[in-house]
This record gives structure tokens, C-alpha cells and sequence, in this order.
């Protein structure tokens, strides 16, 4: 079991064969479409991989003992946690949003100062989150609008929801804020009961996080290609 976080990933070498589905291959549970037969993984199933992914192994090849394991000298450290992060709380980057000065003092200030908690009823489609009531200080009425993953929106009962990978294009609830792109990946490994911290960041921030964030899947990349050399 992982000691932290909630989703572990396995990679083949030209991807995993299945048909593609809106220009991707991944699984939607709730359309029972994509992946494999829109639905999750049972035993039995049999994955095969795309291509190159697909090459047998010879037993004499380097790294072949090993195979399925990567060795020391080309792993990365994951990003390292934001301050304020602790085992139980997941710390996030977030900017207002167009609603954000409709919301009272007191339920802006809870907004920044708790830990909101990770219901149950969270997919991929968004994160269902339990803390203090946020209150407007008027009735907030919007025409269904775009919306993008990220997006923290506040329905009638005051607990807010994140928008994720999942959500649906468009919404009608208050926007209090929006999770910035570069820690959307934080978000994906909180686990129900976790509890989530927004912390305020500015425009300027978000862009240098998301260069940041570049910088290291570029990093990731030449590490693989690296690899892959090292096996020929």
C-alpha cells in the first residue's frame, strides 16, 4: 500500500491497446465508454500494449532481471509538498474567482483558514468537499457558463466542489476560485477523508508554477529516453 497519496501509475512503451475515444484511451466509469469496455479492470482481462510496448524482453538484455522496475539512477522525486502541507492536509494553489467578492468576510476567511475534507461522493468528474458553510452575501444567479478543471464552485448548500478531469464543460453554480493547473495533479492524489488547504497565489505565481511543472515532466522525459538507450 502506498504510504501517501491514492493513485499509482503503470506506463507501457507505446501505450496501452484499446480504442480511442474522443482522442484518448483512458476510462470514463460513469459513461461506461473508452478504456476497456468502459469499465473497471477485472481478472482476467488481458492488456496488451501499442507498438514498440509490445516487444518481448530477451532474458540476457540489460536491466532484464529487473524488468518492471527502474533503477536508482533514473527515478525523479516527485514534486516536493507546498508549505503549510502536513500528512492529513494536501496544500493547493488557488486564485479568486469571478464570484469570489459576492461570498460574506466570514466565509472568506474560512475558505483560506480550514482544512475542507474529501467526501465520499468525489470522482473524476470533482471533488465534493465538507467544511463551513460558505454564504453569499446575495443571491448568486448565473446562466450556464464554461468551465474548466480547477474551477471550485459553490452550489446552494455551501460545500464546494472542484471541478476535475472529468467535469462537464459547462455550470451555472458561483465560482469562488479556481485551483491553478500546476497542482490539479496534487488534488488527484487526495484521498476520501483527506483534507485540502487552498492558498493564495496570484496570476504571475501560477505561470511561474506551471513553467516550473514543464521544466519537471521535461526532466521525466529525457530520464526515459535515457533508459531506453541504456536497454539497446
Amino acid at each position: 500500500m502506498p504510504t501517501s497519496g491514492t493513485r499509482c501509475y503503470l506506463t507501457l512503451a507505446g501505450g496501452v491497446d484499446v480504442p480511442v475515444v474522443l482522442g484518448s484511451r483512458s476510462t470514463q466509469l460513469r459513461g461506461q465508454f473508452g478504456g476497456y469496455d468502459g469499465r473497471q479492470l477485472q481478472k482476467g482481462d488481458v492488456l496488451k500494449a501499442v507498438g514498440e510496448g509490445a516487444r518481448t524482453i530477451p532474458p540476457d538484455a540489460p536491466h532484464a532481471a529487473g524488468f518492471g522496475t527502474v533503477p536508482p539512477e533514473f527515478t525523479l522525486p516527485a514534486p516536493s509538498a507546498l508549505p503549510g502541507a502536513t500528512a492529513d492536509e494536501i496544500a493547493v494553489r488557488v486564485l479568486p474567482a469571478a464570484e469570489f467578492e459576492c461570498y460574506c468576510p466570514e466565509s472568506l476567511e474560512a475558505f483560506w483558514r480550514e482544512g475542507w475534507k474529501v467526501t465520499p461522493q468525489s470522482d473524476r468528474y470533482g471533488y465534493r468537499l465538507a467544511g463551513p458553510t460558505l454564504r453569499a452575501m446575495h443571491a448568486v444567479e448565473k446562466r450556464s457558463h464554461g468551465i474548466v478543471p480547477g474551477v471550485i464552485q459553490v452550489p446552494h448548500n455551501g460545500q464546494p466542489i472542484i471541478q476535475l478531469r472529468d467535469a462537464q464543460p459547462s455550470g451555472g453554480y458561483p465560482k469562488i476560485g479556481t485551483v491553478i493547473e500546476a497542482d490539479l495533479w496534487r488534488l488527484a492524489q487526495a484521498r476520501i477523508g483527506t483534507k485540502i488547504r487552498f492558498v493564495l497565489t496570484t496570476y504571475p505565481e501560477a505561470v511561474a508554477a506551471l513553467e516550473e511543472l514543464a521544466g519537471y515532466l521535461a526532466r521525466v522525459r529525457n530520464l526515459v529516453e535515457l533508459f531506453r538507450s541504456s536497454r539497446h
